[in-house]
């Protein structure tokens, strides 16, 4: 009877939040797709007064009351009216201090209920959902009975998320303390703040809504702010990212170069590698230089250094030396400083000597060589620091760091600026404090990319690890594309322990899956779409590998640019308008890769269900009559099924589409490991 009057006052008050729409963060951290918040449930008098009523066997002279929240302050208040009213007296009354709640916060609270004269203690916990402060609320009080003089400890959880509802009503002993839960829900545990959360991989659930630790209330409204890849940061390092690509200088999934290894875990590849040494050889690199520094002084006239304020520059050694080029694309070299020079003549710095810096200088010797350069430094001069590139800016704060250090033993005021040809920072904020070291110089990047740590082929690494695919229920050919795939995701674990482990995934005789097929569809000879179409925002004709890299980039600065100004709504790409404004396959296919669960907007301006169906079949009428566009986008999207990133309500048109494609592809070799990664995904969609 406790449990359903419990539930009827939950239910009438609206007090229990399952949204399908969005998931909640609790403020212990943990995440769930249920919030209780049983302070609604005492709205009105008579309903304090009715779950009063069941706590009248425990109520005494003196007793000492401990709530977990001060939701449940009309509770309180109703036992001591109740007790005076029965000429008992209330004892010291206590509420567990707002989260995040540990042992010393619930010994306090249990402490402060023993202040009157008591030997009897009564805890009500509102929503039991990890179990966590049940545990310290039991192992508190079961102290008071065994040290502080206590005869009798209840405990009392009005709601257990987890706990079966025929068990409602239950007591049990826990050590000295007696528990017993009002009402059972029967739902899954709350994901802890440390564990991986599905709801947050979820289509429908991915949007998190924080409750306020104070009031219990939800802090963000569950609306949607749209967004469209940023063009502006795109049309910026399109001239970057066609020079990767004419000289094919990207590697994905690699170690870093060996001289930046230091600032990085020894075992994590990047994402997105630049090869300078390749990039630098590219014939176009001082036109491309001078119309970069064009666009920027536009924009900002002191975005860069004035050419004739430089009177020394100063690089690191491996980026000024003579380099073997990667063993993939021949047995050339190059000359970086001879490159170097070219880059600073187009930015107006000619005739500057260039200091080469040792990657491990700590003695007093390469202290003493740049002690000599500096002090022959004019004194209205500054000191350049350059590299090509940089990421955590480690090297650049280390040189940065002896300079400063020599200027300041010599007594010389000139000022130290550096310049990166290009940074790629995981967020804006990092580049920003990258540049706060420099200050009162300057730190600027010709070209940059907001590239994140996490790789979209470690996301699909895990899903196929975790899948259970049966081989047998799979053709001849999804088991060939299935086990190329996982050979694929593979290549940086199987030569990791090399400076160059790029160029061996390239060795025909190793049997290796190309390493530049970061898509499905991908597969040797002319039947997948092998370049961008035309001129696009990110650049003109670009390969995959290359269109992978630049639009994760703008991926990742457009999600992290626009949450300030969003908030507290919540940032999605608006995948019904991409669809329609603009279709390229390999453009697509690096969007649906890099945009997470729960950030793709499928519905238009609307909420109905239907409008999500349409817009992804809209999207595959795009490639209905090239199949080399087929092959591309189809394998994909059931891949961003099978990982959340489609709404459920068109998982089955995806499906019937892609095998509806797959049948009239012709019977051939070349479309082998296509049909092979429609079969497998669709056992993904069917498991997931």
């Amino acid at each position: 009877m406790r449990a359903l009057e419990l539930s009827a006052l939950l239910k009438r008050r609206n007090a229990v939040w399952a949204p399908e729409r969005y998931h909640y963060r609790l403020p212990s951290g943990e995440h769930t797709d249920l919030f209780i918040r049983a302070a609604d449930a005492l709205h009105a008098p008579p309903d304090v007064t009715a779950l009063v009523c069941w706590l009248t066997p425990y109520l005494g002279d003196g007793v000492g009351v401990i709530v977990d929240t001060a939701g449940l302050t009309p509770l309180l208040l109703q036992i001591d009216s109740l007790m005076a009213k029965f000429g008992l007296e209330a004892g010291a009354m206590s509420v567990v201090p707002e989260y995040p709640v540990g042992r010393p916060s619930a010994r306090r609270a249990v402490e402060a209920a023993l202040r009157g004269p008591t030997d009897r203690l009564l805890a009500l916990l509102s929503v039991s959902s990890t179990g966590t402060l049940r545990r310290l609320l039991c192992d508190e009080l079961d102290r008071a009975v065994k040290s502080l003089g206590v005869t009798r400890c209840v405990l009392d959880v009005l709601v257990d998320r987890t706990l079966a509802p025929v068990q409602s009503g239950a007591s049990r002993q826990d050590g000295e303390v007696e528990v017993t839960t009002w009402l059972g829900l029967g739902r899954p545990e709350s994901v802890g703040s440390g564990s991986p959360c599905e709801l947050c991989r979820s289509a429908e659930k991915a949007q998190v809504i924080a409750i306020d630790p104070r009031s219990y209330g939800a802090m963000t409204l569950p609306t949607a702010h749209l967004v469209m890849p940023d063009p502006g940061y795109a049309q910026e390092a399109h001239g970057f990212w066609e020079m990767v690509s004419r000289t094919r200088g990207l590697a994905i999934e690699a170690n870093a170069h060996p001289a930046s290894r230091v600032a990085r875990g020894k075992r994590t590849p990047l994402p997105v590698r630049p090869i300078f040494e390749l990039i630098v050889g590219d014939d176009s690199l001082p036109d491309q230089v001078r119309a970069q520094r064009e666009r920027l002084l536009r924009a900002d006239p002191g975005a860069l250094p004035r050419g004739g304020d430089v009177g020394l520059v100063i690089a690191a050694e491996n980026d000024v030396a003579e380099t073997p080029l990667p063993a993939f694309s021949g047995s050339d070299t190059v000359d970086l400083a001879e490159r170097l020079r070219i880059v600073l003549s187009a930015l107006g710095i000619d005739d500057v000597p260039v200091v080469a810096r040792p990657r491990d200088a700590q003695s007093s010797e390469s202290d003493s060589q740049l002690a000599d350069r500096l002090a022959q430094l004019p004194r209205d001069k500054s000191v350049l620091v350059f590299s090509w590139g940089t990421v955590t800016g480690l090297t650049l704060r280390n040189l940065k760091t002896a300079i400063a250090e020599q200027l300041a033993a010599l007594d010389r005021p000139n000022r130290v600026d550096a310049m990166v040809l290009h940074s790629r920072p995981s967020s804006p904020e990092e580049w920003t404090a990258m540049q706060n070291q420099f200050r009162p110089g300057s730190l600027s990047s010709l070209w940059t990319s907001c590239l994140p740590w996490t790789s979209p082929l470690q996301e699909e690494q895990r899903l196929l690890d975790r899948a259970g695919i049966s081989l047998n229920s799979l053709s001849d050919a999804g088991r060939h594309f299935l086990s190329a795939r996982q050979t694929f995701l593979r290549l940086h674990e199987s030569h990791q322990d090399q400076d160059d482990d790029w160029s061996p995934r390239f060795a025909v005789d190793s049997g290796n899956p190309d390493p530049t097929h970061v898509f499905w569809g991908m597969s040797q000879g002319d039947v997948h779409q092998s370049n961008v179409r035309g001129r696009s925002l990110y650049g003109a004709e670009l390969d995959c590998v290359t269109a992978y890299a630049a639009i994760g980039a703008v991926v990742n600065y457009t999600r992290l640019a626009t949450r300030p100004d969003a908030a507290p709504r919540w940032v999605m790409f608006d995948l019904a308008r991409i669809v329609r404004s603009y279709f390229d396959a390999i453009i697509v296919c690096a969007l649906l890769r890099w945009i997470h669960p729960g950030e793709l907007w499928w519905e238009g301006d609307g909420i109905d269900p239907q409008a999500a169906c349409d817009s992804v079949a809209f999207l595959i009428d795009q490639a209905q009559f090239e199949r080399d566009e087929q092959v591309l986008l189809l394998p994909e999207l059931l891949l961003a099924t099978a990982l959340g990133k489609v709404p459920s309500t068109a998982r089955e048109l995806v499906c019937e589409r892609a095998n509806a494609a797959c049948d009239k592809w012709p019977d051939s070799h070349e479309f082998e490991m296509a049909r092979g990664a429609i079969g497998v995904g669709l056992k993904l969609v069917e498991g997931s």
